[in-house]
């Protein structure tokens, strides 16, 4: 006769275990989840606008940047987060953990950092723009859902 398999659980705060008499299966699950971290105040992550200006500026590189190799300058493989790194090089903290007293540093290097690029050339020569200002992007963002869908 087959030996029957017994499952125990257990259960202490917010862990639960199953495991069954023999000893030989156990799982366990739940425990603290790390969450999202927050940013701590005072960094240009704390703050929703000038976090996501950086993040359009990068975004903004990203494309310019991947645009260089339909003009025949091929940079191997292209990587997105290398923008990131570069900026912690420099800058010495993660992106969005930089203090908003260097904000407009970060800014001035990522829009010197688009400018450079080939795309970022010709636009610059053909006397077109490579991004918005920080106030034009923060009354975009400020505008209500009325104001935005009306046309202009």
């Amino acid at each position: 006769m087959a030996e029957k398999n017994v499952f125990n659980t257990s259960v202490e705060g917010d862990r639960a275990s199953v495991f069954n008499t023999a000893g030989n299966l156990t799982i366990k699950t739940g425990g603290k989840s790390k969450g999202k971290t927050a940013y701590p105040a005072g960094s240009i992550g704390a703050d929703l606008i000038r976090r996501n200006y950086i993040r359009y500026l990068v975004e903004r590189y990203n494309r310019y940047k991947q645009a260089d190799a339909s003009f025949g300058k091929a940079t191997g493989k292209f990587g997105y987060a290398i923008i990131f790194k570069n900026v912690e090089s420099k800058f010495k903290a993660p992106t969005y953990f930089i203090p908003v007293e260097r904000f407009e540093k970060l800014v001035e290097y990522l829009q010197g950092r688009i400018d450079q690029t080939i795309l970022g050339k010709r636009n610059t020569a053909q006397a077109q723009r490579n991004y918005e200002t920080f106030d034009e992007f923060r009354s975009t963002q400020l505008e209500t859902g009325d104001q935005a869908s009306a046309p202009r």
